[in-house]
């Protein structure tokens, strides 16, 4: 299973320890970060913290993402939409 979750915020909560549970139960996560979520993959210690998943940011909101970080502009987003079996957002 592929499970795509969706940040757009900086406020992420229990967000990243659920995604943690979720990947250590052998599900593929990706992550994409999009609006004001943008500014955790500009942080080094935090893009490094998601090593469980793979990360993308939308490329309109993001200004310096970090080192490992997948920009993709609107048809990159409603690729992974197909590609992923479940979606969840954290807004």
């Amino acid at each position: 299973m592929i499970i795509l979750l969706q940040i757009g915020t900086r406020e992420y909560g229990e967000a990243f320890r659920i995604a943690r549970r979720v990947a250590a139960q052998g599900k593929k996560l990706l992550i994409l970060f999009t609006g004001d979520g943008c500014r955790l993959v500009e942080d080094p210690n935090m893009a490094e913290s998601l090593s469980f998943a793979r990360i993308f940011a939308l490329k309109e909101d993001v200004h310096k993402p970090v080192e490992g970080v997948e920009v993709i502009d609107y048809e990159g987003w409603v690729k992974l939409l197909e590609y992923c079996n479940k979606t969840a957002c954290w807004t």
